[in-house]
């Protein structure tokens, strides 16, 4: 990411702030990390410099172009000197974010290869608890639909989560 920064700081750009610059540039490292092979021995610096310089120039050109069509709507704020970035323009208020799907899907593959010392009640309870077949349930739910009190489902959930840590400790 370090590199990133760098070679973002060596473009000036009207439309275009160094926040601006430096995001266009990881979705330029990205995309070199999905075609790197390392078996072919360059370096990956090296490899993904011309991607992310690509990435910069061509969001730089294609935000340039839109900001002279669209200079004349005085309406529509371009570019980082009405305080507008090109993250407030593209982002998806409503969707997830990125981070946090990849964080989540990782926890539960995490917890689905651990989750086999558990027996088949406290792997039910966890994977209802924790949303790991999709959706989540309160202990009110899971308790109504396993014909268990919740309070019961609580302790289930306590003590399969211990289980849990003990078996994560010993991995490690």
């Amino acid at each position: 990411m370090g590199y990133v920064i760098t070679l973002a700081r060596q473009y000036k750009s009207d439309v275009l702030s160094t926040d601006d610059l430096i995001s266009e540039g990881s979705i330029g490292m990205m995309k070199a990390a999905a075609k790197y092979d390392s078996s072919r021995g360059k370096p990956f610096v090296t490899f993904a410099a011309p991607y992310i310089r690509r990435s910069i120039e061509a969001a730089i050109s294609r935000l340039e172009t839109t900001t002279d069509v669209r200079s004349t709507d005085e309406s529509l704020p371009v570019g980082s000197r009405n305080n507008y970035t090109l993250l407030n323009v593209l982002e998806d208020v409503n969707a997830e974010k990125a981070d946090a799907i990849v964080e989540e899907n990782s926890l539960n593959d995490d917890l689905l290869a651990c989750i086999d010392v558990l027996n088949d009640r406290e792997q039910e309870v966890v994977s209802r608890y924790y949303g790991l077949k999709g959706w989540r349930q309160t202990m009110a739910e899971i308790a109504e639909d396993m014909g268990l009190k919740r309070e019961r489902v609580r302790q289930e959930r306590d003590k399969a989560v211990r289980k849990l840590r003990r078996a994560a400790r010993s991995k490690m």
